[in-house]
């Protein structure tokens, strides 16, 4: 990034994720799918990785963001849930709502970097804010 880039930039700049951080080797499990869909994709991606899950918010979140998440039954995003689930429009925008004030809940957590694809992503280890998506996307789905 260039002199001017990096000082207009909104991005916060991270510390690097240890690669012995247990969030690591959850991101490790999904790593494969990760790479090939961060390789398509041009905006930012921050992920938060459980024991069993990856989720990534895609974009500006809070307030613009999309959302893909990988589990032991494959790839979701918001579009799959309402066709597998039979979700209105109006359900995904409370799911929508509900994460948008997760994630508001925990800008706060500790945050940290690493490389996806090439590129350096965002990745929020808290046990809390999965928790909380978590709980968020098995109730409104």
């Amino acid at each position: 990034m260039g002199l001017l880039g990096s000082l207009f930039s909104k991005e916060k700049e991270h510390p690097p994720l240890d690669p012995g951080n247990p969030a690591s080797q959850r991101i490790e499990k999904f790593r494969a799918a990760l790479e090939a869909f961060a390789g398509k994709v041009s905006d930012r991606l921050e992920l938060i990785p459980t024991d069993s899950s990856l989720y990534v918010f895609i974009g500006k979140p809070p307030d613009a963001f999309g959302m893909v998440w990988w589990n032991a039954e494959g790839e979701h995003n918001f579009k799959t849930l309402m066709k597998q689930k039979g979700l209105s429009s109006v359900r995904i925008q409370l799911l929508s709502d509900a994460l948008r004030d997760s994630y508001r809940r925990h800008a706060g957590d500790d945050r940290f970097s690493t490389h996806v694809a090439g590129k350096q992503v965002t990745v929020t280890p808290s046990e809390a804010f999965a928790a909380d998506v978590e709980k968020i996307i098995r109730e409104v789905a």
